[in-house]
């Protein structure tokens, strides 16, 4: 054939072409051009790293939180459990969009086992609690209206029949009673059956801030009327914060202690009520207070040595049951001679002039000064 019929070939599709294709691979060939707005895949490596470890990392600190709070503060118990449950759940969502698998499941372990720990010091702040409020009601179930049996009864320290520690004359010294039979009424005095121009009535409990910050504002107020002759002040220990003793009821063992003193050793009665109000020696918040050994000496720094029935009754407990059913006779009643005849005991410091609450801050002693003048006490 002529040069008309020869097939005119494309220049790339000669004889050495197909060889030069056929020793390519497949990876040599050019792929297309990433998509300008493709969106990253679930699970890839710029978002799948920063879920597992905000899990990992949360469950960790979660866990940490709620281990420490046996010897920090138990309501970081549930801190932690809130925080180990976020992480469980950061966790799991991880885990679903299979993201890393390793710290994912530190994130879910970690988180469980804060969680778990809360449970365990939540039991262990409720049993706590529970033990203090069964040794409260070992006292208190025998109140004072004396409607147990007698091998429930609860026997009274002398110099507390008004069901307070009664300071009054030039020097401050305990008004004298005899022990009344065991779980009787408390007998409540006014001012003119004392004898006295005023009574100021204070209410208190050992491990109450308020109480300390009204004894540092005002203890000095009320030694000068007391040795003025201006009123006698009656004080009443009560015991209702042992449920924050984490079981030592140290409320009521201080409280026992006074009475002690009240029975053994009168004398010391008005400086050792001084010695417990020191904020160094009330509890910290949350713990256990000082044991026995602790409160007697505590009372010897501030009022001097006891005697050795004194320190006998304060070891032994002996009024510890007197002081929960005094506290529980307290809190049932209106507030005796009060102004307000429908006046509960609610919280303390509670402090009364002749049946009239004072309104004030416990801690300013010149707003207290000045209520005392109200009521026609000369202070100077």
């Amino acid at each position: 054939m002529g040069v008309a019929a020869r097939r005119i070939m494309p220049p790339w599709y000669s004889r050495g072409a197909p060889a030069r294709i056929s020793r390519m691979s497949d990876s040599q060939l050019p792929g297309p051009p990433p998509h300008p707005y493709a969106q990253p895949e679930i699970g890839s490596p710029r978002t799948g790293q920063a879920l597992p470890i905000a899990a990992m990392a949360l469950g960790l600190v979660g866990l940490v939180t709620a281990a420490v709070a046996p010897v920090t503060f138990s309501a970081f118990a549930w801190v932690g459990a809130a925080i180990g449950v976020v992480a469980v759940a950061l966790g799991i969502v991880a885990l679903v969009r299979r993201q890393r698998r390793g710290p994912a499941l530190t994130g879910v372990v970690a988180g469980a086992l804060a969680v778990i720990a809360a449970v365990v010091v939540g039991a262990l702040a409720l049993g706590g609690a529970l033990v203090g409020a069964a040794q409260h009601d070992s006292g208190s179930g025998s109140s004072p209206d004396g409607s147990n049996d007698a091998a429930s009864s609860v026997a009274w320290p002398s110099n507390m029949a008004s069901g307070g520690l009664v300071f009054g004359g030039t020097k401050g010294e305990l008004a004298t009673s005899d022990a009344p039979a065991d779980s009787a009424l408390p007998v409540p005095r006014t001012a003119e059956e004392l004898g006295a121009k005023a009574l100021i009535r204070v209410y208190v409990d050992y491990r109450c801030p308020y109480c300390s910050l009204f004894e540092t504002a005002n203890a000095e107020t009320l030694t000068q009327v007391l040795a003025d002759g201006e009123a006698a002040v009656e004080l009443t220990p009560l015991t209702f914060l042992d449920r924050a003793s984490e079981g030592s009821y140290y409320s009521s063992r201080a409280a026992g202690a006074l009475a002690c003193l009240a029975d053994t050793q009168p004398d010391a009665a008005w400086q050792a009520n001084a010695a417990l109000m020191l904020p160094e020696v009330q509890p910290a918040e949350g713990g256990p207070g000082l044991d026995n050994a602790g409160i007697i000496a505590a009372i010897e720094d501030g009022a001097g040595a006891l005697n050795s029935e004194a320190r006998a009754c304060i070891t032994d407990e002996r009024f510890v049951p007197f002081a929960q059913a005094l506290s529980a006779w307290a809190f049932a009643n209106p507030v005796p001679h009060a102004a307000d005849p429908e006046l509960m005991v609610t919280g303390t410091p509670l402090v009364l002039v002749d049946g009239v609450p004072y309104p004030g801050d416990p801690a300013d002693g010149d707003a207290f000064r000045a209520f005392l003048v109200q009521q026609g006490i000369a202070v100077k």
